[in-house]
């Protein structure tokens, strides 16, 4: 038993390298230019090598993927685009939305499950049966983000029974893209004064 611990213990290692290596290759094969997103289609040709370069992008890609691995193990999972903030900050401050919203999906669909499940299981081949069926594959082979959508409007614009929007924790703000345009400091870690973001005209 022991060494069969120790066996899937050690086959972690590859596993984990592979899941960076893919996430590393999927970002970089992603279209689009990540200077230009950051500083937008305006931007001027010095000031998108100018943050090519405080990006490492001009940089083989194994000494890209080193910086990257580096930055993980140490906890730094790099800056959002919009807010600048780092991302685990972000994570952070949405994380307990993320766990209510996972035990209350938990909780109901095991409540309904259960009690779905006895009564098809004492009423075998009955229409309950039968229906229960058709609607556990409808939802099983329906894209989970899709009945999200169907719902909110189902329960917050025609039943007016739930809000559509607005479990924020009080300081977590969406920041708006006009306040992002307006800033023009430097990305954390970058020296004052060399500020890669263009100016507004």
């Amino acid at each position: 038993m022991l060494g069969y611990i120790i066996r899937r213990a050690l086959l972690l290692i590859p596993t984990l390298f592979g899941v960076t290596l893919l996430v590393f290759f999927m970002l970089r094969l992603t279209p689009g230019d990540p200077a230009e997103l950051l500083l937008g289609e305006r931007a001027s040709q010095e000031a998108l090598e100018q943050m090519r370069e405080y990006l490492g992008l001009k940089k083989p890609l194994y000494v890209q993927y080193g910086m990257f691995l580096g930055r993980l193990v140490k906890g730094d999972l790099g800056e959002t685009i919009w807010t600048r903030q780092k991302v685990w900050i972000e994570v952070k401050q949405r994380f307990p939305a993320t766990m209510e919203l996972a035990i209350a999906a938990m909780v109901i669909s095991s409540f309904f499950g259960v009690i779905f499940g006895i009564i098809s299981a004492t009423r075998q081949y009955s229409l309950f049966d039968y229906l229960s069926m058709l609607g556990a594959l409808i939802g099983v082979s329906m894209p989970i983000f899709w009945l999200g959508l169907v719902l909110m409007l189902i329960f917050s614009l025609h039943l007016g029974l739930l809000p559509m929007s607005g479990r924020l924790s009080i300081g977590v703000e969406i920041d708006p893209i006009t306040n992002f345009l307006i800033r023009t400091g430097p990305p954390c870690g970058m020296p004052s004064g060399t500020s890669p973001y263009p100016p507004l005209p």
